[in-house]
């Protein structure tokens, strides 16, 4: 039963980013540009969002096509390159992204004190169990 909500709110999410006209690859690096408020480069977003470097490439090319992105060189490595939100980017980005956000937080704020708080701890829990059976298996593949 956990999957299945796991795999509906997920659902969710790509359902509203389709909504805006753009697949969830295209969104991810503009959530992740306007969420962290700074240029980022494309390893960022992959590890961000467990991305593969292709498809997050692929992404940038369409949105540096469609003027929401700028590609900029990193000060400390001529091979890292930053990806920059435009002018045209950061609004969208706050008429898409930004209402994402919003309902995130309406919808959480619906839940009552009890619930919010034993929404965190379980979790937290979880999240502590997972990476402990991980460590298992990453353990066994040695």
């Amino acid at each position: 039963q956990f999957e299945e909500y796991r795999r509906k709110t997920d659902e969710e999410y790509t359902s509203v980013m389709e909504s805006f006209g753009f697949a969830r690859a295209p969104m991810k690096i503009l959530f992740t540009l306007f969420c962290f408020e700074r240029p980022c480069t494309q390893k960022e977003i992959c590890d961000d969002w467990f991305e593969n470097k292709q498809t997050i490439n692929s992404a940038a090319k369409k949105l540096l096509e469609g003027g929401y992105i700028d590609i900029a060189p990193s000060p400390d490595n001529f091979r890292e390159k930053y990806l920059v939100l435009t002018e045209k980017g950061k609004f969208f980005a706050m008429r898409t992204v930004g209402k994402m956000m919003i309902a995130e937080k309406k919808a959480f704020a619906r839940l009552s004190e009890k619930e919010q708080e034993d929404a965190v701890s379980i979790s937290k829990k979880y999240y502590e169990l997972l990476k402990e059976e991980f460590g298992k298996v990453k353990g066994e593949n040695k």
